[in-house]
């Protein structure tokens, strides 16, 4: 099992230096309107690594994803999220689907922003015999707020609060704190890496690509 601090730790090298090259890429690379993911209509999917606090082994998995403007201060989302844990202990499948709005502000590149979303998700458990499957589902809901704060004219980095809680499952109320950054190699293509903790149940560690359109 790969230790949250060893998770944190590489998360946060592997950020930085993301950053570092992104900033050395941002002249040679094709400007964006504006480098951040907030406000633009893109499409995206990641690889997702997932370290659960009290599991021995980690969850893999991905997600899909999409973000639709409605106006100039909100925008619309949406994704779906599949991560498995297979190993020495049970055995653990866990999908998501959600969708949410994002209204945010602009002054001088920077983006403050709250969001809400509204999901529902599957929770599946396997048991060595003679113990016995379990199964949970139902809906939750999440509300955050942020700031997205551009690095270049390429780059920008996202940081988020939320809380979680299930309305009629089991899941426990939480609250996250979600740290990335983007980097548009193109116009229209982009890749972002982030890492997301949840108080003392998981960190995950994320890495995709945003295409605009």
């Amino acid at each position: 099992m790969i230790t949250t601090k060893q998770l944190i730790g590489a998360a946060a090298l592997g950020l930085a230096t993301f950053a570092s090259a992104s900033s050395a890429l941002a002249q040679s690379a094709t400007e964006p309107e504006s480098p951040g993911l907030i406000g633009k209509r893109y499409v995206g999917a990641d690889f997702v690594m997932k370290d659960f606090r009290d599991l021995s082994d980690n969850g893999y998995g991905g997600s899909v994803l999409f973000n639709q403007p409605m106006s100039d201060v909100l925008d619309l989302t949406g994704s779906y999220s599949y991560t498995q844990v297979d190993g020495q202990g049970p055995d653990l499948t866990q999908s998501a689907l959600d969708v949410g709005a994002i209204y945010y502000a602009e002054k001088d590149g920077y983006k403050p922003f709250m969001s809400a979303s509204l999901g529902y998700g599957w929770d599946q458990w396997k048991f060595a015999a003679p113990a016995q499957n379990d199964n949970d589902e139902g809906f939750f809901y999440s509300v955050g707020f942020g700031v997205e704060v551009p690095l270049s004219t390429n780059t920008a980095a996202i940081g988020q609060v939320s809380y979680r809680d299930g309305v009629d499952s089991d899941t426990e109320d939480s609250f996250g704190l979600d740290l990335g950054v983007n980097h548009f190699f193109t116009s229209q293509f982009a890749v972002k890496a982030s890492v997301y903790i949840v108080e003392d149940d998981s960190v995950s560690f994320r890495i995709g690509a945003r295409f605009a359109f």
